[in-house]
């Protein structure tokens, strides 16, 4: 098994007792949270007042967004089957709103896609395969009339936030291949 490097900060259960304003200022200095290990594994994470503060309200603003997309920012193939399944995806992705890398990958995995997301801190693939081609690419698990289904979520990261995996939608397409 191959080991990858994290790309968010880390620190020790040991570095945080000996100064965990060193740890705030590290997850305020990197915009992200701190990841601590206590003998090789995930103990925790720390974040700064301000970061949790922006976490709490994006997830009060998700909660009060409609959940109701134009049906032209949506494009999709025939496929034949999916119909059904092409409303439930316009339901689920908002098209021009932000949405973090890992909530995006949780929407899709429970639609029945293939999760992005490899190894520790996964995100931060899905991140770069956008930045690189401005798309994020998903398939369909199950495979309808014995063909591959994807879905091309079409984006950009969101620079307005520190938060390092977040990105906007801007179009998804769904194609047959």
């Amino acid at each position: 098994m191959e080991l990858k490097k994290l790309e968010v900060p880390t620190t020790s259960i040991t570095e945080v007792k000996k100064s965990p304003m060193d740890v705030f200022s590290q997850a305020r200095e990197a915009g992200t949270a701190v990841y601590v290990f206590n003998r090789e594994k995930v103990a925790g994470v720390m974040l700064t007042q301000a970061q949790y503060e922006t976490l709490l309200q994006e997830l009060h603003e998700l909660r009060e967004r409609p959940v109701e997309v134009a049906t032209d920012e949506v494009e999709f193939t025939t496929v034949t089957g999916l119909e059904d399944f092409s409303q439930t995806l316009r339901k689920t992705l908002i098209t021009g709103a932000s949405i973090s890398a890992k909530n995006l990958d949780e929407r899709m995995v429970a639609l029945g896609f293939i999760t992005k997301k490899t190894g520790f801190g996964g995100v931060v693939e899905m991140i770069n395969e956008l930045k690189e081609s401005g798309k994020i690419v998903y398939q369909l698990r199950r495979k309808p009339e014995g063909k591959n289904v994807v879905a091309e979520v079409i984006g950009e990261p969101d620079n307005q936030t520190q938060l390092f995996d977040k990105l906007i939608i801007k179009k998804i397409y769904l194609r047959e291949i």
